[in-house]
C-alpha cells in the first residue's frame, strides 16, 4: 500500500530536532528554582516568627497595654494560715465604747507610720492621678502623698468595728456605707482563690493563703512616710 507523501513528511517531523526558536516562549524549568527557594526563606521566617509571638505570649500572657508602671515594689509572698486573734477583734469589744476602742488601738501596728500614706518620687511618670497633700513632720510644706489600698481596707474595716450597731449620725452613715463598698470592691479586685473547706478551727479559719509579706509591706511605706500619725493613747490613735 503506498504511503502518501503528506503522512511521511509528518511522521519525519515527530522525529526531528525542533528549532531552537519554537521554544523561546517556554519557561525554563530553572528559573523556577529561586523563586520557590524564596517562598521556602520566607515561609520558615513567617513560621519561626509566630513561634516566638507564641512564646512571649505564653510566658507573658497579658499585653503591655494592661499593665501600669507602679513604684511599689513586687514583694514576695508567704504563706499564712487564717486564725481568730482577740487582739484584734473579739465578741466583747462591742459590749461598750471603751473596750472596743481599746481594742481597734491595737491595729494601730498594723498600718504604716503615716497611716498608709506614702510619698512617690516622679510621681507624673506612673500615672497615678492628683495626690493628697499633707504636711511634713518636721515642716509646714505640704508634700504630695498617696494612699496605698491595702492600708485603706484596714482603716475601712477598723471603722465599721468602732461604729458598728451605734446609733449612726448622717456622717457615720455615710463613711460606713463608703467603707462597705470600698471593701466589697477590694475583695473582687483580690479575688482569693484559696478553697476552704471544714476544719477544726471553725468556718473559713485554718487554712493557708499565699499572701504577700505584710512585714516588707510596712517596712516600705515606714521609708517613704510623710507624717507619722501615730497617738499614744489607745482613746486618742485609732486608723
Amino acid at each position: 500500500m503506498a504511503i502518501d507523501k503528506s503522512e511521511q513528511d509528518e511522521d519525519q517531523q515527530l522525529f526531528l530536532p525542533k528549532d531552537p526558536e519554537d521554544n523561546n516562549h517556554l519557561p525554563d524549568p530553572r528559573s523556577k528554582k529561586p523563586n520557590l527557594a524564596s517562598r521556602f526563606h520566607l515561609r520558615l521566617i513567617l513560621e519561626v516568627l509566630m513561634a516566638l509571638v507564641m512564646v512571649m505570649l505564653y510566658l507573658d500572657p497579658f499585653s503591655k497595654s494592661t499593665k501600669k508602671p507602679t513604684p511599689v515594689p513586687a514583694f514576695s509572698t508567704k504563706s499564712y494560715t487564717f486564725l481568730q486573734n482577740p487582739r484584734y477583734l473579739h465578741e466583747d469589744m462591742f459590749s461598750s465604747r471603751k473596750e472596743t476602742l481599746h481594742t481597734l488601738h491595737n491595729w494601730i501596728e498594723l498600718s504604716s507610720d503615716g497611716r498608709g500614706y506614702v510619698q512617690v518620687d516622679n510621681s507624673t511618670s506612673f500615672k497615678l492621678g492628683e495626690p493628697y497633700t499633707m504636711h511634713g513632720t518636721h515642716t509646714d510644706k505640704k508634700e504630695p502623698v498617696y494612699m496605698m489600698s491595702v492600708f485603706h481596707q484596714l482603716h475601712c474595716v477598723s471603722y465599721l468595728a468602732e461604729h458598728y450597731q451605734t446609733e449612726l449620725t448622717q456622717e457615720v452613715a455615710h463613711h460606713t456605707a463608703h467603707c462597705f463598698d470600698y471593701i466589697r470592691q477590694a475583695i473582687m479586685c483580690a479575688a482569693d482563690t484559696t478553697l476552704e473547706g471544714k476544719t477544726e478551727a471553725g468556718p473559713g479559719f485554718g487554712h493557708e493563703h499565699v499572701c504577700k509579706d505584710y512585714d516588707e509591706v510596712l517596712a516600705w511605706a515606714n521609708e517613704h512616710t510623710v507624717f507619722k500619725w501615730r497617738g499614744n493613747m489607745p482613746l486618742e490613735a485609732v486608723l
